[in-house]
């Protein structure tokens, strides 16, 4: 029987080691593999000669190589069973990434949403923004210093689009186990769904994942001088009223929730996320 395997990104931060401690959490659960990346392209070709370049490099490497032994090994004391392989590979991280993913079967991407360095102070960040609009499978962020590992709820970010569904019926594809699901909606301009159009997505959801108790909960976005509710902040309040673990968003560039993706809110959305979110591209 073939192993399913979790690529986790590093950058040999904290907040990647709680990305990856996530992973194999899931893992271990599940008996799957883990290949563990770091990229690096620090070196400035223009301004360095040739044979001082590869003597950089190699200390590089070798100094790479050193921080990945000792966080396998760091690893190994906590999930010793678990197996890993590891990979330090040079240039860019998205590329490396996206060429991984259409060579090899991964399970999911699981990345942390802060780091030393791709991912520092951006939040979710350029590079991994690039992978989740490109990537042909989920990719899973994982909080700064979240420490749990609850996977009961799931709480599916909609907008009553096909392609929400398309995107539950990924992520429970790939992690088999019975879930709640909690439909989270973000409205505006004081304009509440009706509980018609409710009514009627449940069902559609039903018919496709055959779970029949669906909670629905909404919230508005509100941009006034006097109160101030963002997108990011809606999201967060929903997911601390109905307790979800898990957060669902589809990438889609016709939809509502490209906003989640524009300039400035990937940073608020990340930066305030507490809780683990699967991110999935459909440009269906």
């Amino acid at each position: 029987m073939k192993k399913h395997t979790i690529l986790v990104p590093t950058d040999f931060s904290e907040n990647a080691w709680t990305a990856l401690y996530y992973a194999s959490t899931l893992a271990k659960e599940y008996h799957w593999e883990l290949h563990i990346l770091h990229t690096y392209n620090n070196l400035n070709f223009s301004s360095i000669k040739e044979t001082f370049l590869e003597m950089e490099g190699l200390k590089e490497k070798e100094n790479l190589d050193l921080k990945m032994k000792e966080l396998s090994t760091r690893l190994e004391n906590v999930f010793p069973s678990l197996k890993a392989r590891t990979s330090c590979m040079f240039g860019d991280l998205s590329k490396i990434i996206l060429d991984l993913l259409q060579d090899q079967d991964y399970r999911l991407v699981i990345m942390g949403t802060k780091g030393s360095g791709w991912a520092k102070s951006r939040t979710i960040g350029s590079n991994t923004y690039d992978i989740i609009k490109s990537s042909p499978i989920g990719v899973l962020a994982v909080p700064q210093g979240y420490n749990a590992f609850k996977l009961n709820k799931l709480g599916l970010l909609t907008n009553f689009k096909k392609s929400e569904i398309s995107l539950l019926q990924s992520f429970m594809d790939r992690i088999e186990r019975p879930f709640e699901i909690s439909l989270l909606h973000v409205t505006e301009r004081d304009r509440p769904v009706e509980n018609q159009q409710i009514a009627f997505w449940k069902d559609q959801i039903y018919q496709s994942v055959a779970i029949k108790d669906i909670e629905y909960i909404e919230k508005e976005a509100v941009h006034r001088l006097d109160y101030h509710m963002p997108i990011p902040n809606c999201i967060n309040w929903m997911i601390d009223k109905l307790d979800v673990d898990l957060l669902l968003v589809s990438y889609n560039r016709k939809s509502f929730f490209r906003e989640l993706f524009s300039k400035s809110l990937p940073r608020s959305i990340a930066h305030n996320l507490n809780i683990p979110t699967y991110f999935k591209s459909n440009n269906d």
